[in-house]
């Protein structure tokens, strides 16, 4: 039986010990997206009185949020390892302040240049690893509690947050596979739908013009339900699928449908309505079930309902019967799981300063890693983990203890010996060696 340690001996003279030996993953991968390449041709301007680099400093936040560090105090960790900051590429890790005043030196400018940058590497992975012919966006929204007095931070309207500060950032996913495609910051009072036909306008000048318009899909909740987006829609030709709001005329209308029972137990059914200043009649399809004895269930439907049943009603311009249309919206929910991961596994919630356009900064370059993370799942890692959150990406590969040494002239990363996951781990290197990136 082996024994415990009896006696110890302390040294901190190693400089290359690290507990993010995995990382060497993702600055393989970037290296192969030629993002240090790309941020020095878009930002050429160093920081005054320091070592850093403007891209240096973009990819210590990039790399620091991937980690899984909260706050940009939090780096000071990062100082001292010796293997993490060979791979970055830095001899010493930027401390809070100078990461601060980064953010807060950028302008409007800069932060176009970043999407921009941003947008150009999602146009490039979109084909890979195969060519798609169609795009389903869902749009929604989320509150930030903010606690200081960042600028633009508004008291909104929120059930829950009712009386806070917040920002109010709108946000679109694709659905297909989940990844981030564009995103806007907004104060804390704006409502779901404030600007969202320029923000769809930006989101579909970022499609593939392989890709025609009547094969790109919307879906939204009811807080972006109204005549604008929803005519706004019928003219580009996409499809659409929105919850309605629970108007009294539409809740009328609805109970008022002859329904069609499923096996399943819920009921179908649809109606022709042009609500008040709308130019015409439209398609509106409601989906009911009985209310459960449950009465915890019973307490989690939000949609409007009577003594017996849940009503659900979505406007469509979709063709397709009531039960398919609402199969294809109830798949929405992917998003609700992606910006839980943003506001828990990412940074989202932690606004760094009280600066409007240092937080419109971070919040790009948060998104950016959002999507680098997206692509390493989809191009270099096994299915099963498309889908995984951070969080899981960094338990099984990245927080990984390691030591960097040089054996016969060449660098050699040492991982544990029986680490579980290191098939996967060789076989991403592989991948990622064999990427092509357009």
């Amino acid at each position: 039986m082996p024994k415990s340690l009896q006696t110890l001996r302390l040294t901190f003279k190693d400089t290359h010990l690290t507990h993010f030996g995995g990382m060497v993953l993702l600055q393989r991968f970037c290296n192969k997206l030629g993002l240090r390449r790309h941020l020095q041709r878009s930002f050429r301007t160093k920081e005054r009185n320091t070592i850093y680099s403007s891209s240096d400093l973009i990819m210590s936040l990039l790399y620091s949020v991937m980690i899984g560090l909260r706050r940009i105090n939090k780096t000071e960790i990062l100082q001292y390892n010796g293997a993490f900051l060979s791979l970055l590429g830095l001899r010493r890790f930027p401390d809070q302040s100078t990461l601060r005043r980064f953010l807060k030196k950028l302008r409007t400018k800069d932060i176009r240049q970043l999407v921009s940058l941003h947008d150009r590497l999602r146009l490039a992975l979109f084909p890979l690893p195969k060519p798609r012919t169609s795009l389903v966006f869902d749009l929604d929204s989320v509150v930030i509690t903010i606690y200081g007095k960042a600028q633009f931070a508004r008291v909104g309207y929120n059930p829950k947050k009712h009386g806070r500060r917040s920002y109010h950032p709108l946000l679109c996913f694709e659905a297909h596979l989940q990844e981030f495609w564009h995103g806007s910051l907004r104060p804390g009072n704006a409502a779901s739908s404030t600007g969202v036909l320029s923000f769809i306008k930006l989101c579909l000048d970022k499609a593939p013009n392989t890709i025609a318009r009547s094969r790109i899909r919307f879906r939204a909740d009811a807080g972006f339900f109204g005549r604008r987006l929803v005519e706004y829609l019928d003219v580009l030709g996409c499809g659409y699928a929105i919850v309605a709001k629970g108007y009294r005329t539409i809740k009328a209308k609805a109970k008022a449908c002859r329904f069609i029972k499923l096996t399943n137990g819920w009921e179908v059914s649809e109606f022709k309505y042009q609500p008040l200043h709308w130019e015409k009649p439209h398609r509106f399809i409601v989906v009911r079930r009985p209310i459960p004895e449950d009465p915890v269930e019973s307490q989690q439907l939000t949609l409007f309902k009577d003594r017996k049943y849940a009503y659900h009603v979505i406007v469509t311009n979709l063709k397709a019967h009531p039960w398919r249309v609402w199969q294809f919206y109830a798949k929405r929910a992917t998003i609700e799981k992606n910006i839980r991961e943003l506001l828990y596994d990412y940074p989202l919630s932690k606004i760094p300063t009280e600066d409007w356009l240092a937080n419109v900064a971070f919040f790009h370059i948060l998104l950016l890693a959002f999507d680098i993370m997206h692509w390493f799942k989809r191009l270099c890692l096994p299915d099963e983990y498309l889908y995984t959150t951070l969080d899981t990406l960094r338990t099984d590969f990245l927080v990984l203890p390691a030591k960097l040494t040089k054996v016969g002239g060449r660098n050699t990363l040492a991982l544990p010996q029986d680490y579980h996951y290191r098939e996967q781990f060789e076989a991403a290197l592989k991948k990622i060696d064999k990427l092509r990136v357009p």
